[in-house]
């Protein structure tokens, strides 16, 4: 990355977290390179440099594009008339870069303040792709984050002119630049006769004609005829091929669905007896239905899962795979008010130290796999994918760690494990050591137990996605081991079964009404995570052996679990890590029954 110019800070800097991230992601389609820290010597003012662009081009950007932080298409069609600022030589110099390795090339400009000249010229910049697609945008105006502001569609409007001239050679063999708008730099006063009152559709008009003029001489401004040419397909060509690409969003008012909490909240049912609410669920239990094509654009447009505010939005209400587990083992009729949350109001997750351990090497892993699965597969392919919802029961959803393609084997899907508990240990050390770990031996061959909940959210995740296998792989510093599960239909059906119910009784009251979770004291379990030591309990320690907890007097006022509800809420079970930040659990939380807490040992998902 280039450095900022002595005495000047780094423009990225200045935005907001997410709009920062959104900025990170966009130069990475020209190497990382910041187009305001790129010094000028190295930019060129060769129009010739243009990739092939029209006006298509700019509807296709402009009205259908789709916003990374709505997901919704841009639909400007104010900046459509942006057209104005670059008749009337707004818009200066075109500065274009081709970078190497890149099929993408960026151009800058900058465009001047329409009512107040003096003021430091906006900079907006736009990256175009080899086929004329505009792949992202972006501008220092006030606006300029949401990537399809005026000055970005002036600069477009600018391009497309001199690719236009480009392909229009004079009687002099040369493409006549000169008939772009001449950039202004001052205003100077001038007599009212003498000053151009041409309306700007007269003035785009005008421009057309005289670029679409073969002559080298300006054309002379006349009034348009009142007489309009009979239309032909000819005429269409260049825009068929954009309809035709952005035909399904095109019939749209939107590109994804909206996300099930923004549209089934519904005031009238607060507080209303669970029989009157349930029928009304009987009658909007198909909201959550989805195309195939709705279901590859959510997909699509959650590629960044965790980083990406659409995967929360799109998982809301829905059984995750993550979450069948605790779907399928708790009584539906008294659901936990920390799974509701959980699955209901989806929100960034939890940074501690085991989960960055996973976010961070789950890289290393996907690397590790794929330079060892390789050799055994014939065109082995890893494919990054969001949240994949199926079209056959949309109330589940599962966000797997990849799928994987290859001639021999077919679809799978992907799901990488690096447990910080074992960093330093074998898998098989793991399995000899710890008795919850997820994988057990059998005949030397290793096997995901079928009770554990990673088997619940594989069988989910090979379901939803129509996978032939899983590959699971768990990744630690010293080991990398790969276990291929296949499809559990009889499990998997008693799973959908508890999944589809836990919908219809417990996702879309509280969605509608908030009944699960409208009287209870307890904050939302992402928002606060208790810190406590161990060390600082009253009550005995047991290490090696899980227990459960009852209440007791002098823990009563205590915060616990990672609900932070008082313990009165249900029955406790303590984590056997001795370092736990949170050490006490709900049973109902964390998927445990009485009997299940008071044999072995058990860790909590942070500590695995």
């Amino acid at each position: 990355m280039l450095k900022s110019r002595k005495g000047c800070g780094i423009y990225r800097d200045t935005l907001n977290r997410d709009a920062r991230d959104r900025y990170v992601d966009k130069i990475g389609t020209i190497n990382g390179l910041d187009p305001y820290e790129i010094p000028n010597k190295e930019w060129s003012t060769d129009d010739d440099l243009l990739p092939n662009f029209s006006i298509p081009d700019i509807f296709g950007y402009l009205v259908c594009f789709v916003s990374a932080y709505t997901s919704d298409q841009f639909r400007s069609y104010k900046s459509l008339e942006s057209h104005v600022q670059f008749t009337n030589g707004w818009v200066q110099e075109l500065q274009i870069l081709k970078p190497a390795n890149s099929g993408n090339t960026v151009i800058r400009t900058k465009v001047l303040h329409s009512q107040r000249i003096n003021e430091t010229p906006l900079k907006p910049w736009v990256i175009i792709a080899n086929d004329g697609q505009v792949c992202c945008a972006h501008c220092t105006c006030m606006a300029g984050i949401a990537e399809s502001c005026t000055h970005v569609g002036a600069l477009l409007f600018k391009i497309e002119a001199a690719v236009r001239i480009r392909g229009k050679k004079t009687v002099t063999d040369v493409p006549a630049y000169w008939k772009i708008p001449s950039a202004i730099n001052k205003v100077h006063g001038e007599v009212a006769y003498k000053m151009d009152f041409t309306s700007a559709k007269a003035q785009r008009i005008a421009l057309d004609r005289v670029i679409n003029d073969n002559s080298p001489m300006p054309g002379l401004r006349t009034r348009a005829s009142r007489h309009i040419p009979q239309a032909t397909l000819d005429d269409l060509s260049s825009l068929l091929p954009v309809l035709h690409k952005h035909r399904a969003v095109c019939m749209s008012t939107a590109v994804m669905p909206k996300p099930l909490k923004d549209c089934l909240r519904d005031p009238q049912f607060d507080h209303a007896p669970l029989s009157v609410l349930l029928q009304h669920c009987e009658t909007v239990k198909d909201i959550a239905a989805v195309t195939k094509e709705q279901a590859d654009i959510i997909s699509t447009h959650t590629k960044q899962q965790h980083k990406s505010s659409a995967w929360y939005g799109v998982r809301a209400g829905r059984v995750t795979a993550s979450a069948m587990h605790a779907v399928v083992v708790f009584n539906i009729e008294k659901p936990a008010v920390s799974t509701v949350r959980k699955l209901c109001y989806p929100t960034a997750l939890l940074t501690t130290q085991d989960t960055r351990w996973g976010i961070e090497h789950e890289e290393t892993a996907r690397s590790a796999f794929q330079a060892k699965q390789a050799p055994h597969h014939t065109d082995l392919k890893i494919e990054q994918c969001g949240f994949c919802i199926n079209p056959g029961f949309p109330e589940v959803g599962a966000s797997p760690d990849g799928l994987l393609h290859c001639i021999c084997c077919g679809k799978g899907c992907l799901e990488i494990k690096c447990p910080s508990k074992h960093k330093n240990t074998t898998v098989q050390e793991a399995c000899d050591g710890d008795s919850d770990f997820c994988l057990q031996l059998v005949d030397n061959i290793f096997q995901l137990k079928q009770g554990h909940r990673y088997y619940t959210q594989v069988q989910t995740q090979i379901f939803v996605t129509e996978s032939k296998y899983c590959a699971f792989v768990v990744w630690t510093q010293k080991d990398l081991v790969v276990v291929r599960v296949m499809p559990d239909v009889k499990f998997w059906e008693s799973c959908l079964q508890k999944a589809q119910e836990f919908f219809l009784k417990v996702s879309l009251p509280e969605l509608i009404c908030h009944h699960y979770t409208q009287d209870a004291s307890t904050p939302e379990p992402s928002r606060v995570m208790a810190v406590k030591s161990c060390n600082t309990l009253t009550v005995p320690q047991v290490r090696g052996q899980k227990r459960a907890r009852k209440r007791t007097t002098e823990n009563k006022e205590n915060m616990w679990c990672v609900c932070q509800g008082p313990e009165g809420l249900d029955d406790m079970v303590a984590c056997n890590n001795k370092n736990c930040a949170t050490e006490w659990f709900h049973l109902s939380c964390v998927g445990l029954d009485a009997t299940t807490a008071a044999s072995d040992s058990w860790f909590c998902d942070a500590c695995l």
